[in-house]
């Protein structure tokens, strides 16, 4: 029997009775393997999803089980969706020399392919890819420069907006071609270690995949509908083909009996007429 501390954590709210009970799932399906064996799928994280915003509506109340619920949708998210950039530590050398922020540029191939997402490639759902990037490389990440504005949805008011900032204090990038900056804070000799694997990374990102070959860009998509709760497995996708087209065969039925009808109204006024 598997120690209980093994055991995926979190759980399942059902409230009645003004009361709540506490149910521990297991992860369904093929997926990842975790630390501790247990298989993770698309549908554990999406029921995790769900369980922690049950969790927000007891604020103040459960935080053990809102931590809990953290760590195993971080756990989840990572085995599931964290992008390999590369295989090889980082070997950093001893520290010399005082601390200071090193910064380098890498500019975004925006004018050569000005259809392409550069920047929701480079952020991710909820800027997880580019999160990935700096725990991986020990630099901070950024997007600047023109057209990097990605949270603002209408293009109009996004371009009003940084024409409005362009020039003032804290908003001078918008005056630069769009790029990406990294940022690294160590000694001089470990910041030029880190700043190379960073670069090399994000030069990674900025070279266009083949359509339906951009493995990125399908697990960025799958977790960003995880997100908005529009996931849908492929069960659940069956079922719905399912139930449309049981719902479309009443109408398909009424449909062949009025063509019979049709059929057997013009067969009756033919044979009427010869007789």
């Amino acid at each position: 029997m598997a120690d209980e501390h093994e055991r995926p954590v979190i759980a399942s709210l059902h409230e009645s009775n003004n009361s709540i009970h506490i149910a521990t799932i297991a992860p369904a399906g093929l997926g990842p393997t975790g630390p501790n064996g247990q298989q993770y799928s698309v549908e554990y994280l999406s029921q995790l999803l769900k369980d922690k915003k049950q969790l927000a509506a007891f604020p103040n109340v459960f935080h053990h089980l809102e931590r809990l619920a953290d760590e195993e949708i971080s756990k989840v998210r990572v085995a599931l969706f964290q992008f390999e950039f590369t295989k090889e530590q980082i070997s950093l050398p001893d520290a010399e020399g005082e601390i200071q922020v090193k910064t380098e540029k890498v500019f975004v191939p925006a004018k050569e392919h000005p259809d392409y997402n550069f920047v929701g490639r480079i952020l991710g759902p909820r800027g997880m890819t580019a999160k990935q990037l700096e725990q991986e490389t020990g630099c901070k990440i950024m997007v600047r420069g023109r057209g990097s504005m990605r949270d603002k949805k209408k293009v109009t008011y996004k371009i009003v907006f940084e024409e409005l900032n362009r020039g003032k204090a804290n908003w001078e990038h918008l005056s630069e071609e769009l790029h990406v900056l990294i940022q690294c804070e160590d000694t001089p000799n470990r910041s030029r270690v880190k700043l190379a694997r960073a670069v090399e990374e994000v030069k990674k990102l900025l070279i266009p995949a083949p359509e339906g070959e951009d493995e990125l860009k399908r697990k960025q998509l799958m977790e960003l509908a995880i997100i908005n709760g529009t996931y849908r497995s492929a069960t659940e996708q069956a079922a719905a083909a399912a139930a449309q087209l049981a719902a479309k065969q009443p109408l398909a039925a009424a449909l062949q009996a009025a063509v019979n009808f049709l059929l057997y109204f013009v067969l009756f006024e033919k044979l009427h007429y010869f007789f």
